[in-house]
């Protein structure tokens, strides 16, 4: 075991020692558990099946607050009891896989039902390009981190297309699926072209994880498409953006920094709230967002669900039921049995309409996936 994971498991032994007695509060042991979806690739034989809402731990890597920590395992405990059995980490979200790895070795020492935990290998390409060799070695170092014989889904990251060796990389990922150290191959922030060079090379791609909401529309300009004609799902994260589509801000008056040149309607203590909210001034700014929100509310009130469920909802109706499943951030468990309600929510006629009102205002992001990430 490598001393970093050493380092991981302390600190989560620790984080759960405090309240090693909530988790039968939280389990919600009275929720169905969702029904499971199948992720498997074309031309591949071993499937994984996964709940159709991810729990994303993006906010174990840090910037999210201290109390992301606080009584650890009994939330990732109280999701997995309520069927919510998919966690989504990657390499580079700090302590994440390590933690997950406890987690896991002890869920399923106490005969639970499987866990499945999907990572992401993200190459430092400006230092080196990656070679077979190093690409086994991150994998394996992932395995370490997370106690397993075999990865589920291992989703790869490229920085820079102009930097070369994306192709290659991805190959390497497929030839490590062949020798069983992983099931599934996926890619994550990818745009059209990217995905389909890849996949053109033979790599098979079983989905590509990118940014997909109301105020980040990129998505429908190719990608959805491409993924719908050739099988790969589409993993969404930031569908709540952060909570700025959520109920929290629905009553919430305009605030913020006047007189600097930043202006936030927001307090941006979160990282993912500092991202989002650079989103949302690019779909239209605070007023834009704020009468989405209003006519979310309304939405949301005609059928009894919150403005959270009605997010999520939008984005898993952009295609059909076998293409879009969201992630989402699992900073406590109080969302546990408002999350189950988006898998019996459908959105009517009348409810996309009033969403395309405020949509068809909205100046961007424009372009493809990861698009002005990459200085586009």
């Amino acid at each position: 075991m490598l001393a970093r994971t050493h380092v991981h498991q302390r600190a989560f032994q620790a984080h759960n020692s405090s309240s090693k007695h909530a988790s039968s509060r939280l389990a919600c042991r009275a929720v169905a558990a969702p029904a499971k979806v199948e992720l498997k690739a074309a031309g591949t034989t071993q499937g994984v099946e996964f709940a159709p809402l991810i729990n994303g731990c993006w906010q174990l890597a840090g910037g999210h607050g201290r109390e992301v920590f606080d009584g650890l395992e009994d939330k990732l405990r109280a999701h997995a009891e309520a069927g919510f059995t998919t966690f989504d980490t990657a390499d580079i979200y700090g302590p994440s896989e390590g933690i997950l790895g406890q987690f896991s070795s002890s869920w399923k020492d106490a005969g639970k039902q499987p866990l499945q935990v999907f990572t992401k290998y993200v190459p430092n390409i400006f230092n080196s390009r990656p070679s077979p060799a190093s690409v086994e070695a991150a994998i394996k170092k992932s395995l370490s981190n997370l106690q397993v014989e075999q990865l589920d889904l291992v989703q790869m990251h490229w920085w820079d297309y102009n930097i070369g060796g994306m192709v290659d990389a991805a190959k390497c990922l497929a030839d490590l699926q062949a020798k069983g150290l992983i099931k599934q191959v996926g890619l994550t922030n990818m745009d059209v072209a990217a995905v389909s060079k890849i996949v053109d090379a033979g790599v098979p791609v079983a989905n590509n994880q990118v940014q997909f909401s109301l105020l980040d529309r990129r998505p429908l300009n190719g990608m959805l498409e491409y993924c719908q004609a050739h099988g790969i799902k589409l993993m969404s994260y930031g569908s709540v953006a952060g909570g700025l589509l959520s109920d929290r801000y629905v009553e919430e008056p305009k605030k913020g920094l006047f007189g600097q040149a930043k202006f936030s309607p927001v307090d941006l203590n979160t990282s993912s709230l500092k991202m989002y909210w650079g989103v949302a001034k690019q779909f239209g700014g605070q007023e834009l967002w704020r009468e989405l929100l209003q006519v979310l509310h309304q939405v949301a009130q005609k059928h009894n669900v919150s403005v959270a469920n009605v997010a999520l909802r939008w984005v898993m109706q952009q295609g059909d039921a076998h293409t879009v499943f969201p992630i989402v951030g699992m900073r406590s468990a109080v969302h546990i049995q408002d999350n189950v309600r988006v898998l019996s929510l459908q959105l009517d006629a009348a409810d996309l309409a009033a969403i395309d009102e405020v949509l068809a205002k909205a100046t961007g992001p424009a372009g493809d996936i990861y698009s002005f990430e990459r200085g586009n």
